[in-house]
């Protein structure tokens, strides 16, 4: 069977649509020499809209984008994405929205306006994936839901990003990052017993959601090469938090029971987690039931091996306190350094505890290429960030910079002949 590539919308066109229009044609001539600089990259031809804001959906469409896609943002007129001005500021450009809308184009566009609506609807037809994070019920309102153009486009994979879904009490609320982690029942998981729960140091509600869109977006696509329709995508933030509790979520359905904070700590395995050396802190993570030998023979303290309380991987987790303590006092004569050289070679998992400038500049001079040094025009220069950790044939996606507002209003002139 010969199969058709993800952004053929050829197969739909077939079933009774119409032809591709003038602007589809043009649209195909410009981005032409685009398409043969980017052939290498799986997303190639796929061409994306993207009436996304904040960071879920722009952390989806900067993940389609630097896989090959052509993604086009469509801005608010003269004040554009509200991340533009987020300090701090090199030059002009905000360091928050550089790091999210690398690799994009950006048109303005009032969505307000009938002239607005009509341009984007005639955009419509040239696409392959259409996503919007607006609160549920606005798309729709706006005149831009899943139904009005899909009609339009068959072949089109709409992608809609909610807080809290599409349907049901909350589906019309606000969301943020932080209002859903704390909703989720996340932030109940994360900090010390003893204090009150705490926000995740990552906006993981926006970069999960963002991320099981893309999964979603590609997913369809795929279905899209064997039947020629596209489809709906959802994903919720608030669902995207509760998949990522994984066992933690079945844990509580089997038991009945909670899950407690614990910090660094693992509920079934010791020694697991945070221990302090004489100049810093280190990560342990075991879970074999001979861990424990290795690490006081690896430290120089054998003899604590035949300690009873410590022989079996359950009777550590009964004499959990008793075992860290311990361990503790083992450690505090060692730099953190000196440990995890020692337990490398005794083959236990453990790590340095670093601050993430300190992983950033050690990334950075590894020489593996995941930082990137985004060239801007004028007199913005350099500006660095890291990666979508993605690599295809051993290269890294080219990581291009952030758009000016507008910078490619050119393109909707075919639009507006439409």
């Amino acid at each position: 069977m010969t199969m058709t590539t993800f952004s053929d919308t050829s197969i739909a066109k077939a079933k009774g649509e119409e032809a591709c229009s003038t602007a589809s044609a043009e649209a195909a001539r410009d981005e032409g020499v685009q398409a043969q600089e980017d052939a290498s990259l799986p997303l190639s031809g796929v061409r994306v809209l993207d009436l996304t804001r904040y960071l879920s959906g722009p952390y989806a469409t900067l993940l389609l984008a630097e896989m090959g896609a052509k993604v086009i943002k469509i801005e608010v007129p003269e004040a554009g994405d509200d991340t533009r001005h987020i300090a701090p500021l090199q030059g002009d450009v905000s360091f928050y929205h550089s790091t999210i809308n690398r690799s994009k184009a950006s048109v303005e566009l009032d969505l307000k306006s009938e002239e607005g609506k009509k341009i984007l609807l005639a955009m419509v037809a040239d696409c392959d994936v259409f996503i919007q994070n607006f609160r549920t019920g606005v798309a729709e309102r706006l005149g831009f839901g899943y139904d009005v153009v899909s009609k339009l486009n068959p072949g089109v994979v709409y992608c809609s990003i909610s807080g809290f879904g599409g349907a049901g009490p909350d589906s019309r609320r606000a969301a943020f990052d932080l209002i859903v982690q704390a909703e989720s029942g996340v932030m109940s998981l994360n900090g010390e017993g003893s204090s009150p729960p705490s926000k995740l140091g990552l906006p993981m509600a926006d970069l999960s959601s963002g991320m099981f869109s893309v999964h979603g977006i590609l997913a369809a696509l795929l279905r899209r090469s064997r039947t020629g329709k596209g489809g709906l995508v959802e994903v919720s933030m608030m669902s995207s938090l509760l998949s990522l509790s994984v066992y933690n979520a079945t844990r509580y359905f089997v038991t009945g029971e909670t899950p407690k904070r614990m910090g660094s700590r693992h509920p079934g395995v010791v020694p697991y987690g945070q221990y302090a050396g004489s100049d810093g802190n280190i990560l342990l993570s075991t879970f074999s039931d001979g861990s424990w030998k290795k690490i006081v023979d690896a430290m120089d303290r054998p003899e604590l091996a035949e300690d009873p309380r410590f022989a079996t991987a359950a009777s550590r987790v009964v004499h959990r306190d008793a075992c860290d303590t311990l361990l503790s006092e083992v450690f505090s004569g060692f730099t953190s350094e000196e440990i995890v050289k020692r337990l490398h070679k005794a083959g236990i998992p453990c790590g340095v505890v670093r601050s993430l400038g300190e992983a950033l500049e050690i990334e950075a001079a590894s020489g593996s290429g995941g930082i990137a040094d985004v060239e801007y025009p004028g007199t913005v220069g350099t500006i660095r960030s890291v990666r979508i950790p993605i690599k295809f044939d051993g290269e890294w996606c080219p990581a291009k910079p952030a758009p000016a507002l507008g910078q490619d209003n050119a393109m909707l002139d075919r639009y507006k002949k439409s």
